[in-house]
């Protein structure tokens, strides 16, 4: 019985080290990726900068601000896209955040436009790593005009999901 008990106390303080899931890329792909923060900052990353206006003592003034993280596109050529090429084109990818949120993307956005170059899991803000409380990871679609409803913090889950044929 006491060896029992030591091998679950033992075995308890291991999945306790453990570094906890923060990513999971999965749905209609090859191999799905569960990847932790440190995962995440070893994967290729991308920087980016991006001007916004802001009224500032009533004036319009520009900003801009650098980040850097992993193309999203990246994570999902990392997974393989598991649909041939006449039914991925019903493909889309569901975002989902910790909170519930969610937000969509088409192939088509992610594969066939400028767009997909700009939608990034963002790691940076500035000279500061996101942090936790900031929504680490979080999602980012640069080249959205209103770029609120496409922003999704605290990004758990990744999923490629085919829209029913007719």
């Amino acid at each position: 019985m006491r060896t029992l008990l030591f091998l679950l106390c033992c075995w308890l303080g291991v999945a306790q080290a453990a570094e906890p899931v923060l990513l999971q890329v999965g749905g209609m792909v090859q191999q799905k990726l569960v990847l932790t923060a440190q995962d995440l900052k070893a994967l290729p990353q991308k920087d980016y900068t991006e001007k916004r206006s802001v009224i500032v003592d009533g004036r319009e003034v520009t900003q801009t601000v650098l980040m850097r993280g992993i193309p999203l596109r990246a994570l999902l050529d990392q997974a393989g896209l598991a649909p041939d090429r006449h039914s991925v084109r019903r493909a889309y990818v569901l975002l989902s955040a910790q909170d519930g949120y969610q937000t969509v993307f088409s192939w088509g956005e992610l594969y066939n436009t400028r767009m997909g170059d700009d939608v990034l899991v963002l790691l940076k803000h500035g000279d500061d790593d996101l942090l936790a409380r900031d929504g680490f990871p979080s999602l980012r679609s640069l080249q959205d005009v209103r770029p609120g409803p496409r922003h999704v913090r605290w990004l758990t889950s990744v999923d490629v999901l085919l829209a029913p044929s007719r």
